[in-house]
C-alpha cells in the first residue's frame, strides 16, 4: 500500500474544533485525541507544512504526526507544529530486519531530541515474508534496544502491522512483543489492514486480552469484505459499512485511553474537505 518508508505511513492529528465550547464537544469516546495517517500524501492542495500546521490548527486538531525526520528538519518542523499548538503523537521510522545496521544510525539521535514529548515511536518491521520466524532473533534484539533508548527519553516503540511486512497481522506483532517482553515496546491496532488480513476473526479478544500493549489506534470507513484499499478499506468515516463507534466503545469498556487515528491513505482531493467529513461524524458520535 505505501510506496517507501518515507510515505509508508504519513499523518496529521483530527479533532474538530470551533471555539474552545466546541473543542470539548468535539472529544467523544473518552476524549481520546485523535491523529490521522497519510493525510499529506494524496492532498490535491499538497501543502507545505506550514500550511499543513495551520489547517490543522484551524480545524481544531490535538496534535500531528509524520514520519521520523533524521536530519534538520526534526527541529524544524517541531518548532512549526509547536508554534500552532500541536503535539506530535506519533513518528514512524523503518527497520530492516536483514539488514546491518537495521535502522537509520541517526534513529537514536533523532529520539532524544524528542525527550519530554508525548510521542510513540511506530516501526515497520521488514527484510523478510510475512511471520517468517528468521525474523524473530534479530527483531528481539533490535526493538529491545530501541525499547532501552525510549525509556530514557520517554517515549514508546510501537509495531505497525502492516500490509506485506514482517508483521502483517497484529497478532504476529503480539508475539513478537511478547517475546521482546519490554515495558516500552506494544502495538498498533490498524483496522484497515486488520481487515485486510485477518478481517475474517473478531477483534474483542484480541484486544481484550492485549489492551495494555495496544499503544496506538487507527481507524476508517471501511467496506467489509473489500480487498482494494482507496474506496474500500480506507474511506472518510462517512463511508462504508464498518461499525466504528461499536469498536471505539469497545476499546473505551477494555481500558484504552491513548489516541486515535484516522487513516488517509489514499483518499482523493483535498484533505480539508474531508477530513472534516471524518470529523463531523467523530462529533457526532458523542451525540
Amino acid at each position: 500500500m505505501f510506496r517507501s518508508s518515507a510515505i509508508a505511513f504519513c499523518a496529521a492529528a483530527v479533532v474538530a474544533c470551533w471555539g474552545p465550547a466546541a473543542e470539548q464537544d468535539a472529544k467523544p469516546a473518552g476524549g481520546h485525541p485523535i491523529y490521522g495517517l497519510c493525510m499529506e500524501m494524496h492532498d490535491a492542495k499538497q501543502r507545505s507544512m506550514e500550511e499543513q500546521a495551520v489547517m490543522l490548527h484551524e480545524l481544531g486538531f490535538d496534535g500531528a504526526g509524520y514520519p521520523l525526520w533524521m536530519d534538520e528538519n526534526l527541529e524544524k518542523n517541531l518548532a512549526v507544529l509547536d508554534k500552532e499548538g500541536l503535539k506530535v503523537f506519533l513518528l514512524y521510522a523503518t527497520i530492516n530486519l536483514d539488514q546491518s545496521p537495521a535502522f537509520d544510525p541517526r534513529l537514536p539521535d533523532a529520539m532524544r531530541k524528542l525527550r519530554g514529548r508525548p510521542v510513540t515511536i511506530c516501526v515497520l518491521l521488514r527484510g523478510f515474508p510475512p511471520g517468517d520466524e528468521r525474523g524473530m532473533e534479530p527483531a528481539v534484539k533490535v526493538l529491545r534496544s530501541l525499547g532501552d533508548l525510549a525509556r530514557e527519553n520517554g517515549l514508546r516503540i510501537s509495531i505497525y502491522h502492516h500490509t506485506g511486512d514482517w508483521t502483517d497481522s497484529i497478532l504476529f506483532a503480539l508475539k513478537v512483543v511478547k517475546q521482546v517482553d519490554h515495558a516500552q515496546v506494544g502495538v498498533n491496532f490498524n483496522l484497515c489492514h486488520w481487515l485486510m488480513v485477518d478481517g475474517g476473526k473478531d477483534y474483542e479478544p484480541v484486544l481484550r486480552d492485549n489492551v495494555a500493549k495496544v499503544f496506538a489506534v487507527t481507524i476508517n470507513g471501511a467496506q467489509v469484505g473489500t480487498k482494494t484499499w482507496t474506496d474500500g478499506l480506507i474511506q472518510p468515516l462517512d463511508k462504508g459499512d464498518f461499525d466504528n463507534q461499536r469498536l471505539l466503545k469497545f476499546l473505551d469498556g477494555v481500558g484504552y485511553r491513548g489516541p486515535i487515528g484516522i487513516m488517509c491513505y489514499g483518499i482523493p482531493g483535498d484533505a480539508r474537505e474531508h477530513l472534516e467529513r471524518s470529523v463531523r461524524v467523530w462529533r457526532s458520535w458523542k451525540e
